[in-house]
């Protein structure tokens, strides 16, 4: 199924998908568990996000150098990153700190790049690569206008309009 991906001129050893897979896998689970388990805070959150841009940015290194990518598609990496650099600078400035947020966006783009093997598989490289930039540039311009429009810093914001309350 995901031979032709995996293979990637042969060059990548699988091991380096059970550890991209056993991150992905860990990344979905610790939110939750930690919420569950009453153990959630902010350094955590700010953990996890960092964590998350890690991935992101290594699976850009790994794979733009293995995979025929078209300037169109280097085009939208830039756009993404230089959205999320400018969101990130607007959130230095008015707070101080790294403010990487926790919305359904971000985590909606981050299965969508984690599966991206499974999208290049089924849809081939254009289709699968432009399903991840859309969800990358919603997610981005996203966060960035929340960023813009925040009185206060609220990473565990899921939305444009808010953290939705609890009934």
């Amino acid at each position: 199924m995901l031979i032709h991906f995996l293979n990637l001129n042969n060059d990548l050893p699988m091991f380096f998908f059970a550890i991209y897979i056993a991150c992905v896998a860990t990344d979905i689970a610790d939110g939750p568990i930690a919420r569950k388990t009453k153990t959630a805070t902010n350094t955590g959150a700010l953990l996890d996000s960092i964590a998350d841009f890690v991935l992101i940015i290594t699976a850009l290194v790994i794979f733009i150098p293995r995979l025929d990518f078209t300037a169109w598609m280097l085009s939208l990496v830039a756009l993404v990153l230089g959205i999320r650099f400018i969101a990130l600078g607007i959130g230095y400035a008015k707070y101080r700190t790294i403010t990487l947020l926790h919305t359904y966006a971000n985590k909606g783009s981050a299965l969508i790049l984690a599966l991206f093997p499974v999208l290049f598989e089924v849809f081939g490289l254009a289709v699968g690569f432009a399903i991840m930039a859309g969800g990358a540039i919603i997610s981005a311009l996203e966060e960035l206008l929340i960023t813009i429009r925040s009185k206060q810093l609220d990473r565990n914001i899921t939305w444009l309009f808010g953290t939705p309350k609890a009934v």
